[in-house]
């Protein structure tokens, strides 16, 4: 009984040994067992933190997010590639794409503008792309635009534009019929400089459209055939378009006065050709069902001999050049 008892003291005492070196080693690595759950939670988070990158880098979603930030005009990245997109008579339509503080586009928000100062009478709206367009009258010459969203309202971006006019030289017109007289137009591009060659500008007249090409200095034109009347004509380019009015004058002119007496077997009838190049003009006169030709001389004169009708009444005498027509009531009485 005494050896049982014996050999029991002596395992308690080897249990306590071995305890007693564990708690010494546990002591020496400077660790309790709240370190190590906290070391066991910590390498749990981080290891899910690396699933979730890479989760995120082999996702496709777009993020909207301007990969070009240093090229944008404000600092911090706000606002970038503003531009001119029209032009008017009285003004232009702008466009830029805004930002927020991280680079992100703004979508659905309200934008403002102002021109020459910071008072931003001009409002836009982003659309999903984070682009906003203002319709801004201006006159010409070079203005800056003040831009702001709710991102940088105490440090607006500045962009500087130039308005002009992208159609120029066009001008209402007077002319005689045949005159030779064209409707022209001078193309300038985005750079305000003229256009080279080829450029197309379609020109509107009588309700008929009419296609030419700008010369190497950028002009346009179209020559004016039109009868005589008043007519509007337009040339557009592109979106831009500009309109006036052409006067076309009737090239001839009647000379000789009709009196109402008793008149010789033959008329002596003159018309005067009013246009340039004078001489030679083939005139053409129609009286009491005969037709009668002339050619003007260098003085633009065509002289004709018509023949009395013998039967009293009224006769009309229609004389034309081409599509020019004038005419004159002649009347025949008893003596």
């Amino acid at each position: 009984m005494k050896n049982k008892i014996f050999i029991f003291f002596i395992a308690i005492a080897l249990i306590l040994s071995v305890g007693s070196v564990v708690a010494n080693e546990n002591i020496d690595d400077g660790l309790s067992v709240d370190d190590e759950i906290d070391e066991i939670q910590e390498v749990g988070v981080n290891n899910q933190v690396q699933e979730d990158i890479l989760a995120s880098d082999e996702s496709e979603e777009d993020l909207s997010y301007s990969d070009d930030v240093d090229e944008i005009i404000g600092s911090p990245a706000y606002v970038n590639n503003g531009k001119v997109t029209n032009r008017y008579a009285d003004g232009v339509i702008y466009e830029a794409t805004f930002y927020d503080s991280e680079g992100y586009v703004l979508k659905d928000t309200s934008v403002f503008c102002g021109l020459d100062s910071k008072e931003f009478g001009y409002t836009g709206v982003t659309d999903s792309n984070g682009v906003a367009k203002f319709a801004i009258p201006a006159k010409i010459g070079n203005h800056k635009l003040y831009l702001i969203s709710a991102y940088n309202i105490d440090n607006p971006v500045i962009d500087d534009v130039n308005i002009f006019k992208v159609l120029t030289g066009n001008k209402n017109i007077k002319m005689y019929y045949d005159g030779g007289n064209t409707y022209s137009v001078r193309v300038y591009g985005d750079d305000g400089k003229p256009v080279s060659a080829g450029e197309k500008v379609t020109f509107y007249l009588e309700n008929k459209k009419y296609t030419r090409s700008t010369d190497k200095n950028g002009y346009a034109k179209f020559k004016i055939t039109s009868k005589p009347g008043i007519y509007q004509i337009g040339a557009l380019y592109k979106d831009y378009a500009v309109l006036n009015t052409v006067l076309v004058k009737p090239v001839l002119k009647q000379l000789t006065t009709f009196k109402n007496k008793v008149v010789k077997p033959k008329i002596k009838f003159k018309v005067k050709f009013l246009g340039k190049n004078k001489k030679n003009k083939k005139i053409k006169v129609k009286f009491n069902k005969k037709t009668y030709k002339a050619k003007t001389n260098k003085k633009g004169i065509a002289t004709f001999k018509l023949k009395t009708p013998k039967k009293v009444g009224y006769y009309k005498v229609v004389v034309s050049y081409k599509k020019c027509k004038i005419s004159a009531t002649y009347a025949k009485y008893y003596a």
